[in-house]
This record gives C-alpha cells, structure tokens and sequence, in this order.
C-alpha cells in the first residue's frame, strides 16, 4: 500500500495541473452552473421544495438543512483562516469542544423532530425552513471546529501545537459570519442564488474532500506527509475522485428510483 500510495501522493505538481483541468472542464461543461450545483447536490440531498430555501421564485439546489451544514463548514474554516489557525492540530478545551458538539447536537434534536413530525407522531413544535438552515449553519461550524485537527494530524508532517477556535472571541467572530450567511440566504433576492449556492456546494465538495481523503490517507498508510499546501493537491484530487463517485452511485440509484425530480415529501 505505502507504494501505490507514493505513486499517488508523491506527484503534487502534476495533482495540482489535474485539479485545474477537472476545473476548466466543469466550467466549459454546455449546462447552466445553475443545473451543475443542482446536479452536484442531486446525490445526497432530497432537493423538496417545502424543505429548501427560495431566492425570487427559483429554488436552492440543495435543502435548507444541509444549505446550513455545509455553510457553516465553509463558514468555520474561513473563521479559523482569519485568526491564522488554519494548520492547528489541538482539539479545542472541553467547554469550546462542548459548544461545537451541542451545535451539532441541537440541529440532531430538531431533525428528530422533523422525522416525527413527518411520520404524524406528536412534536414540540412544527418544523421550519429557517429553523434547519439555522441549526445547520451552527453544526456545520461545529464540524469544522472537530474536523479540522483531525485533517491537520492526519495529512501535515508539524502543524500549531493550538486549537483553530482558542477562545469566546473566536467563536463569536464565528457567529457573526453565521449571523450573516443566515440573513442573506433568506433574504430571498434573486441575485444572491448563485454566490449562496456556490458557497453550499463548495462546502459540500469540501467536507467530503475532508472525510474521504483522510481516509484514503489512513488507508495508503501516507499519513503526516504533506509539508507544503501543494501537497494536499494529490490529497483532494483522489478525495474528489472517491466523492465523484459516491455522488454518481448514489445519484444513478436515485434517479433509478424517484426519476430527475425532487423527491417525495412525507408530508
């Protein structure tokens, strides 16, 4: 495996080169970017419009809840990214630690609830798009908060001895992001569909790039490798090979199943 996994790991230039040509060729591909996210979406999400967020009379290519997840994510990291964190390989104290598990504990209760709504049985409250974009937006900052030093000690040969959120001043930089993704993603101008989208897309590309290539890392037994940041292109470039394929096993099952169209709602 440590051989299969220089030949793949130990050309990051030439990774870089092919991460740029996957881009080029998504970019010139004859749909609409509009259609592109739709389709990048298609195989992990729903897409019921009683669950997703509008912008003028269009629809988000992803539902509300997951609009928030993989925001927050993108939201999390750009919030690290700021206060110079980025490469930190600590995981945070138990009360910020408990803060990002609560985050992501809050939006569990209200899916829970959502679930019990949908199949009749009684709830505290009825479900609301705003309600899952928000919980999702604080658990996908949760996630990043967890995520990230587990990615960090698992690619970077040294990184910060420091947690990426250090104390209440980060995390309420955090929020004020959230705050803000929160207000314009509801803000329902049609204008704002496609840098909304994008940023959720991305965020979903990016968490399963995360997920998938420390995995594929751990597995090739080329952990704690990466010295510079062009070394994580070979990284992501075979992370977005496994999650291209998740996505078209799953999309192809879906369209097999449900046909081109969102999908049922229970209720």
């Amino acid at each position: 495996m440590k051989t299969v996994g220089a030949l793949i790991f130990g050309q990051p230039r030439r990774a870089a080169w092919l991460l740029g040509l996957v881009g080029v060729f998504v970019l010139l591909a004859p749909w609409s970017l509009y259609d592109k996210l739709w389709g990048v979406a298609y195989g992990i999400c729903p897409q019921r419009p009683g669950h997703s967020l509008f912008h003028g009379d269009i629809q988000m290519p992803i539902e509300a809840r997951e609009s928030g997840i993989f925001g927050g994510f993108v939201i999390g990291l750009v919030a690290i990214a700021l206060v110079r964190r980025f490469r930190a390989m600590e995981y945070s104290q138990p009360p910020m630690l408990a803060v990002f598990i609560g985050f992501i504990g809050f939006m569990g209760l209200d899916g829970l609830n959502a679930i019990a709504y949908d199949l009749y049985l009684p709830t505290p409250y009825v479900p609301q798009v705003y309600l899952r974009l928000g919980t999702g937006l604080l658990a996908g900052l949760g996630i990043a908060g967890v995520m990230l030093p587990t990615f960090n000690q698992v690619i970077w040969r040294g990184g910060a001895d420091e947690a990426p959120l250090t104390g209440w001043r980060d995390l309420g930089l955090a929020l004020l992001f959230v705050v803000l993704f929160f207000l314009t993603a509801i803000s329902e101008v049609g204008w704002l569909l496609l840098p909304v989208s994008i940023i959720v897309i991305g965020g979903q590309l990016l968490l399963m790039s995360v997920l998938s290539g420390v995995l594929a890392v751990s597995f090739f037994g080329y952990t704690g490798r990466a010295e510079r940041w062009i070394d994580l292109a070979p990284v992501f470039l075979l992370a977005l090979v496994l999650a291209a394929l998740v996505l078209g096993a799953s999309s192809t099952l879906r369209y097999f199943v449900f046909g081109p169209g969102p999908m049922p709602s229970l209720r």
